[in-house]
């Protein structure tokens, strides 16, 4: 849990920062990209503009000033390859035209059929970039133009203006590096303008966040004396948003947490009674069922059940008992204990009374009055009978037991019409009242008949589909299984059970015996 929270922790202080500075980081890159874009097009706009006016004013003086020498002249190369105006050698006027102490480069260029000639103080051709950049002026008769181009190895911005009455073209041009270099400076002074106000920006978040951060600090070391079992640490918050209602919340986990460990604590106390009592109510059972003619099988609902059989022998006699208390779960358990003692207290019951194993309805009165003081809110149903092994007479009484069922193990086939049920000398269950009677019936029994014993649990168990085994079931099946040994049939028998049941857990104890007439 610690690791985990180790690996939490930085990075939600880091995002909470990151988030903040990226947005301010963003925004102000997102102004001033644009703002300085803008600034670009104007200030190369200005620019523009003020080179091709430039060219435009030195073309009307520079015409002015050759009116003078001829009102209709135009510039032409004469033979000796001078160029006049008019007829008149104009070079002084020339050389003043395009002497400028400014930045800007002036130059005067004068169309010869198809070709460019220019005039800087000698007459000689144009540069291939200049002609490119001129050339419409042959071409398309644009007398008017400023472009980027290239003069050598440096960037220049370039602009003409025609004049086709005099037939020369006024140029002005300007070096890149010196057109913008203010602009650049102050797109530099922008740019770490900026770049103050972003760190500015920045060492604001993080005084801003800090507060946050020494929140989250303080929660987190909460949770690290969580990890280490600290349950008694409380966190305080001031404030009523997300971290002091996340504070609120880890305290009241703090305490629940604690509250958890002690009902933790007192389960794994009832777990373990509940053990040892699961381990004292299996020595209620046979411990060994070596016997070949009699056997059973208890599937408790939960860990400890309500359902018990046992036997008890006695010279000639076998006395069997089966008991269903009413529920499951440790209170129905504790009824099987006075079931156990009552079945253990026979030993010293025959010393005063050697014949009661031939009246098992004494037996019942006398379990009846055990349960009885053993208060009214658990009551049991209890089938007692005895069996003599040499007469083979069987005397059985019942407090509202699910009847017994007697067959023949000798029969081949086994129908529904070869199940006897056990209904005689049927009483109240046990703890129902003080002075309950219980009366006995007597049944004589051959070799190989058989009597299976259960508890109601096993006929009104339901599957996935709420559909109930039933006595049907349970007489189909024994038709199919009752010969073999007990132990055979009741293991065929609770196959056939819980194919029908399937996964669906049971809700009541289930308990069968079966008990078959030896030679």
């Amino acid at each position: 849990m610690d690791a985990v929270l180790r690996k939490v922790h930085f990075p939600l202080k880091l995002k909470l920062l990151t988030v903040m500075i990226v947005l301010i980081a963003a925004s102000l890159i997102i102004f001033v990209g644009i703002a300085l874009q803008i600034f670009r097009e104007d200030k190369s706009a200005y620019i523009f503009e003020t080179l091709l006016n430039k060219a435009s004013t030195s073309r009307l003086l520079l015409k002015q000033q050759l009116e003078n020498v001829s009102k209709d002249g135009s510039f032409e190369v004469n033979d000796a390859g001078k160029l006049v105006f008019g007829g008149t050698d104009v070079s002084e006027i020339l050389e003043k035209a395009v002497k400028d102490d400014s930045a800007f480069k002036l130059k005067v260029v004068i169309p010869k059929q198809n070709e460019l000639l220019q005039w800087n103080g000698e007459l000689k051709e144009l540069q291939a970039e200049e002609k490119s950049a001129l050339k419409l002026i042959l071409s398309q008769s644009l007398y008017q133009s400023v472009k980027d181009i290239k003069l050598g190895n440096e960037g220049v911005i370039y602009a003409y203006d025609y004049d086709s009455e005099a037939n020369f073209a006024f140029v002005a041009y300007l070096e890149q590096s010196k057109a913008f270099e203010a602009t650049n400076n102050l797109i530099d002074k922008s740019i770490y303008y900026g770049l103050f106000i972003l760190g500015v920006s920045m060492l604001f978040s993080v005084l801003l966040a800090r507060p946050l951060t020494s929140q989250l600090e303080t929660l987190f070391g909460m949770t690290q004396d969580l990890a280490k079992g600290n349950f008694s640490k409380r966190v305080t918050l001031k404030g009523h948003d997300e971290v002091g209602a996340l504070s609120d919340s880890i305290n009241d986990m703090a305490s629940k947490i604690v509250v958890f460990m002690d009902e933790m604590k007192e389960k794994a106390r009832l777990e373990n009674e509940v053990a040892v009592a699961q381990l004292v109510q299996a020595s209620f059972f046979p411990a060994e069922q070596n016997a070949k003619d009699i056997f059973g099988q208890i599937e408790p609902a939960s860990e400890c059940g309500g359902d018990w059989w046992g036997y008890f022998d006695h010279g000639d006699w076998r006395t069997i008992f089966i008991a269903d208390a009413t529920g499951h779960g440790v209170p129905a358990a504790l009824l099987t204990a006075t079931m156990n003692c009552c079945k253990t207290s026979l030993k010293f019951i025959l010393e005063s009374r050697p014949d009661i194993l031939r009246e098992p309805n004494e037996i019942l009165r006398y379990m009846n009055q055990a349960v009885y003081g053993s208060g009214k809110e658990i009551q049991v149903t209890c089938f007692v009978a005895s069996l003599n092994k040499i007469t083979k007479e069987l005397v059985y009484s019942n407090s509202s037991h699910p009847p017994s069922l007697l067959f023949s193990g000798s029969l081949e086939e086994l129908s529904k019409d070869s199940f006897q049920p056990l209904i005689e000398a049927n009483g109240p269950r046990l703890g129902q009242s003080l002075d309950s009677e219980y009366s006995a019936a007597h049944v004589q029994l051959s070799i190989h008949d058989t009597i299976f014993l259960y508890t109601d649990g096993l006929i009104e168990a339901e599957n996935t589909e709420k559909a109930r085994w039933g006595e049907r079931r349970l007489l189909k099946s024994l038709g199919r299984n009752g010969k073999g040994t007990p132990q055979e049939i009741v293991k065929k028998i609770m196959q056939d059970f819980k194919i029908f049941v399937s996964d669906k857990p049971s809700d009541d104890d289930i308990t069968v015996v079966v008990v078959k007439v030896d030679a």
